[in-house]
């Protein structure tokens, strides 16, 4: 399909660059031929949209207001739109829950809600260096701050940051890590029934491309989630992953990220094969006389 909508931008380039060199008279001759060249090319690429996405399809009408050249250019830019993702964060859940007020000390969740209300500031990327060495050496202020920038800009791979701070000495840091990892988890589950339920009428593939990314995601890298739910996780998104492959065209650009993130999965199933075999070993050693 880019192949022929290159040939017809060409084409295209060429009729416009002897019309302008014809004058104005060979608006005559362009317009009917223009007209002609971008109906054959949107007639000949309906016939190929098979395993492409909605916005894919809709960009092909979009672009031919401005000919081959303009559907190619929407073609191209589409994957992109799509598979933008806008920045995760965790959502604070306002639960009711009974409050132990020292003075005017806050609650671990009212902790939590202030620092995903963006009222409590955080350092910039140029000022927190290593969080890891600020959990682990920093002062009482720098760990907290810390543990805010992990819980205001979460990802799944800094998880391991939170299940730092639930060991922390500190009990206050301890209980606003114990709420972080609460919310992680119902954010897990209420972004994957989301999807799901987006999912079951149409079965549109953006959608089962993100819900894809999210199993893998959490079950590659959220330490804060159990070994089982994890494998599981794992299992699941390598399964849709398959699937989304054999439907993604060609010239998707999401094949290179979903080849990645398949890579991460094997390896972390790999991985949990691996600490059962020797679970399994150990305690059959401890069985054996």
């Amino acid at each position: 399909m880019i192949a022929l909508l290159a040939l017809g931008s060409i084409i295209e380039f060429l009729l416009l660059v002897q019309a302008l060199l014809a004058g104005a008279a060979s608006i005559y001759w362009f317009a009917p031929m223009h007209l002609a060249l971008t109906i054959a090319a949107l007639l000949l690429t309906m016939r190929k949209l098979r395993g492409m996405s909605a916005l894919q399809c809709f960009a092909l009408p979009i672009g031919a207001a401005m000919g081959p050249p303009g559907m190619l250019f929407c073609l191209l830019i589409a994957p992109l739109a799509a598979s933008s993702r806008r920045k995760r964060q965790i959502v604070y859940n306002n639960v009711r829950i009974r409050r132990y007020r020292i003075g005017n000390s806050l609650s671990p969740v009212e902790r939590l809600g202030r620092i995903l209300d963006d009222r409590i500031r955080y350092p910039d990327c140029d000022e927190i260096g290593s969080l890891a060495t600020m959990l682990r050496y920093g002062s009482l202020q720098a760990r907290y701050r810390a543990l805010e920038t992990a819980v205001i800009s979460f990802e799944p791979r800094l998880s391991p940051l939170i299940v730092m701070a639930l060991s922390d000495e500190d009990q206050t840091i301890r209980a606003l890590a114990a709420a972080a990892a609460a919310q992680v988890s119902y954010n897990l589950a209420q972004q994957s029934s989301e999807l799901q339920a987006r999912i079951a009428p149409s079965q549109n593939l953006d959608d089962r491309y993100a819900l894809a990314m999210l199993f893998a995601d959490h079950g590659c890298f959220n330490q804060l989630l159990p070994q089982s739910q994890r494998t599981r996780l794992c299992q699941e998104a390598g399964r849709k992953l398959d699937e989304i492959a054999e439907q993604l065209s060609a010239a998707d650009i999401r094949r290179r990220a979903l080849r990645e993130v398949r890579a991460h999965v094997g390896r972390a199933m790999e991985r949990d094969r691996d600490a059962q075999s020797r679970s399994l070993r150990n305690s059959r050693m401890e069985l054996s006389p």
